[in-house]
């Protein structure tokens, strides 16, 4: 090679180096002036992470303030943050993670791809993993990138299965929830309170999340906190529940429900009972069996604990989860009040008109029996409450009539929804001519519509093909006759399918038929009558305090209406419920020698036939106010398929009272008998 030619290529070599620095020195300059806040952002991201602080949600307590039914305590927590894994270790991340915290890494996989998330915040794997299981993750750290652990507060239900349905239960908000309130701050992961008063108050008691930015090692330690933003804890609910009248309802019913189960009524296995103070509407208890811990939606619910809860009618006919103190249920003779009311009150009858009962009595073209074979004898008003004398109701329905009935069935509440601070409550239902027009009128038009066309479409055919003008009118002459008869078959079916029928007034008028009602609007319609005609819209929640103890918000009696009842009708009623109690009354056997005068009624209310087509075991009702002279409580209870009302669910009532009253119970007989 000569010098020229070796000369040349060095020049090329040193052009070309000249050319890679300068590239190098442009990039470097770029990157240090240009791109320098690009770059801090990046290494910020790498060396800061941003941690929410959970607040602290508000606590459940009772009336006293003292006794706390729900509240939160501290768990570690497992999440996946996206900042500190790259989307190729995803798979790796899960399959170390899963066996670790015994989730199936599918399920891991499923919430970190989850489109709705937001990758910037941590992904919630686990909650409520033991410190061995912490342990077992910081051993492997280096196989779990972006793996965190945090403190974090999980819901506790002091009690367990103590009030459930009141309290509700807290879990992860859903998608349908977060767009809900997707102003409102929340993010996937966070809390929701999804049933009873942590669903109606979830705004009071959710708190406000703080935050902290934290400086991290290359191994996602922390090293030291760099800015912190202190959570602000959630307001607390004080009820107007007593823990001591709860307590005493639940045990009643589990008590009672366990001997009627052990007798003659083995499907005696559901109930409810409420109490009211009769002069604000402050529900001081309110139970319902069979319960559930709400404990148990803080981890997965296994099929054994859904069938339990939400069970089905062939597989589990007692599902836990429904609140059956405001589920609708035919409330036999305790609406009789209804009836007393609506009758004097229409002028059709007086307090002291008296009525035979020789065992039953024939109307429109039926006996119709009472309760008791052999009767009751001359009775009026108050002596036909007392003894619960079906054959005197009958009449007295007959003469109020049907309009009558509904408007004091209005008048009283039933029917529709109390207002109570609880979602999910049922509305019941009152009869009356235009819902059962409306319920099956358009039915059987449309089924009587049908028939109509397929005869006019049979003919249209024939008159089509008929040979001669006298065979087409023979086959209209037969149309019309077919039309004919089957409207005269539509308007037999109306009539008792769609107009209302006289028997049907007579069976509403001791609450059977379509009657539904829920115990709490029994109490509060019994709290009504007790109270002169006031109706109040009952409540749980007497106050919201926050942390520090300082009134946020305050509840007060609120009154929805004034009973258009005479207070000569109320006090009649008042005096018949009295005697319900008193020797001769279908309830003395349970309240003899009961220190407080009680003002009750009895009920048993139809069930129907079994699949053998016998008559299936009545529920048990019962309902009351106290004391007599001057009322202060009022309660309503059911027991499923318990028989007779007294002996069932007035001794979950007896026993309520009584702790009400602080009786020693020693001065109260065990156990009585009703006879209804």
């Amino acid at each position: 090679m000569t010098e020229k030619v070796l000369t040349k290529k060095l020049k090329v070599f040193m052009a070309l180096v000249t050319i890679i620095f300068a590239i190098l020195i442009s990039r470097i300059a770029y990157i240090q002036l240009v791109q320098t806040e690009r770059f801090t952002t990046l290494s910020e991201q790498n060396r800061i992470r941003p941690v929410t602080i959970p607040a602290k949600r508000g606590e459940i307590l009772d009336s006293t303030g003292k006794v706390i039914l729900a509240k939160d305590r501290p768990v570690y927590s497992v999440s996946v943050s996206w900042l500190g894994i790259q989307d190729q270790d995803l798979d790796h991340v899960a399959a170390s993670l899963g066996p670790i915290l015994g989730i199936d890494e599918k399920e891991i996989l499923e919430k970190i791809k989850d489109p709705g998330i937001r990758k910037f915040e941590p992904i919630k794997i686990a909650k409520d993993v033991p410190l061995e299981v912490v342990t077992k993750i910081e051993e492997n750290r280096a196989e779990l990138p972006g793996v965190e652990i945090a403190v974090q507060p999980m819901r506790e239900y002091v009690y367990k299965d103590f009030m459930p349905h009141i309290l509700g239960y807290v879990r992860e908000i859903t998608q349908k929830q977060l767009e809900r309130h997707k102003d409102d701050g929340y993010s996937m992961g966070d809390r929701y309170g999804q049933a009873g008063l942590e669903n109606m108050y979830e705004e009071f008691l959710r708190g406000q999340d703080g935050n902290l930015l934290v400086e991290v090692d290359k191994s996602q330690h922390p090293v030291r906190e760099l800015a912190k933003e202190e959570p602000v804890p959630g307001n607390n609910l004080i009820l107007n529940i007593d823990y001591r009248l709860q307590k005493a309802a639940e045990e009643s019913l589990d008590r009672v429900m366990t001997s009627l189960q052990q007798g003659e009524f083995p499907n005696a296995r559901a109930g409810a009972v409420v109490m009211l103070d009769v002069n604000s509407g402050k529900v001081l208890a309110m139970a319902s069996k069979p319960g559930f811990d709400p404990n148990i939606f803080n981890g997965k619910i296994t099929p054994e604990q859904s069938e339990a809860l939400f069970g089905g009618k062939e597989t589990n006919p007692f599902p836990a989860f429904n609140n059956r103190a405001m589920m609708a249920y035919p409330p036999g003779s305790t609406f009789k009040m209804i009836t007393a009311a609506a009758v004097l009150e229409s002028g059709k009858a007086t307090i002291h008109d008296t009525f035979y009962d020789p065992g039953s009595v024939y109307l429109y073209g039926r006996s119709y029996g009472c309760w008791k074979p052999s009767g009751h004898g001359t009775v009026n008003l108050v002596k036909a409450i007392q003894t619960s004398c079906n054959v005197y109701f009958y009449q007295m329905g007959l003469k109020a009539g049907v309009d009558n009935l509904v408007k004091y069935i209005r008048e009283f509440g039933l029917g529709e929804k109390t207002g109570i601070d609880l979602p999910n409550e049922a509305s019941g239902l009152v009869p009356s001519p235009e819902w059962k027009r409306e319920l099956n009128e358009p039915s059987l038009k449309k089924k009587y519509e049908k028939m109509y066309q397929e005869i006019e479409d049979e003919y249209a055919g024939k008159i089509r093909n008929a040979k001669s003008e006298s065979e087409k009118k023979r086959l209209l002459r037969q149309k019309e006759n077919e039309l004919k008869w089957k409207k005269r078959e539509y308007n037999n079916e109306a009539y008792w399918s769609v107009e209302w029928r006289e028997y049907e007034t007579i069976i509403m008028s001791i609450g059977q038929g379509y009657n539904l009602y829920t115990p709490l609007q029994l109490a509060n319609y019994v709290a009504a009558i007790a109270n002169g005609g006031i109706r109040y819209q009952p409540y749980l929640v007497d106050r919201v305090v926050d942390y520090q103890g300082n009134v946020v918000k305050k509840f007060d009696k609120k009154e929805v209406g004034k009973v258009n009842v005479s207070p000569e009708t109320l006090a009649a009623i008042r005096r018949g419920m009295r005697a319900v109690t008193e020797p001769g009354g279908t309830a003395y056997g349970i309240f003899r020698e009961f220190p407080v005068e009680v003002a009750g009624k009895t009920g048993s209310a139809q069930t129907g036939k079994d699949k053998n087509g016998n008559d299936k075991p009545t529920h048990g009702l019962f309902v009351a106010y106290a004391p007599y002279d001057k009322p202060e409580v009022a309660v309503a209870g059911i027991i499923e398929y318990a028989g007779h009302g007294g002996s069932s669910a007035g001794l979950v009532a007896r026993d309520l009272l009584a702790e009400y009253f602080k009786i020693d119970k020693s001065q109260v007989p065990q156990g009585g008998v009703s006879e209804e």
